[in-house]
């Protein structure tokens, strides 16, 4: 276990405790998320490979998660997107060389590891739209983007 600060409130006992009780009731069929949904079969697949990978140090890369799950690398990234997204499940990724993978965030350093990566994409993604539609195209879509999560922080508070 990391010594390292939690992101989140509660204890990391308890956060971990919490947080694999909830995976257990979601791979055992019961409905999760804010949403209230149940697991697809893949999803259920790459939860069970990625429950005990717990920070980044234990992350599972995508090709071991193939080889347990016999599922493809884009079934295996929409579930992760929506055990992400629609169960709110904090599953972060990493892009490093032969040390990347998913695993379960659980300190503010898993957390900021996995925001770089996502930032890092964001901004490759930035410089195709940039190179193929130009600079007001780009600024028009991160105008947008600014717009839509700005929206989203607004109706949270709702």
């Amino acid at each position: 276990m990391s010594t390292q600060p939690f992101l989140f409130p509660e204890t990391p006992e308890i956060f971990v405790a919490r947080l694999d009780s909830e995976i257990l009731a979601l791979l055992m069929g019961h409905a999760g998320g804010p949403l209230s949904l149940a697991l697809e079969d893949n999803e259920k697949q790459v939860l069970r490979t990625i429950r005990f990978c717990r920070g980044i140090a234990n992350a599972i890369n995508i090709r071991d998660i193939q080889a347990r799950t016999n599922l493809g690398a884009r079934s295996i990234k929409e579930a992760v997107r929506t055990l992400r997204m629609s169960f709110r499940l904090p599953i972060g990724s990493s892009k490093s060389g032969t040390d990347g993978g998913y695993y379960l965030i659980l300190t503010d350093s898993d957390r900021a590891v996995w925001v770089k990566t996502v930032i890092d994409q964001v901004r490759a993604e930035l410089a195709v739209v940039r190179a193929a539609a130009g600079r007001q195209a780009t600024l028009e879509l991160v105008g947008q983007l600014h717009l839509e999560a700005s929206k989203d922080e607004l109706e949270a508070r709702l």
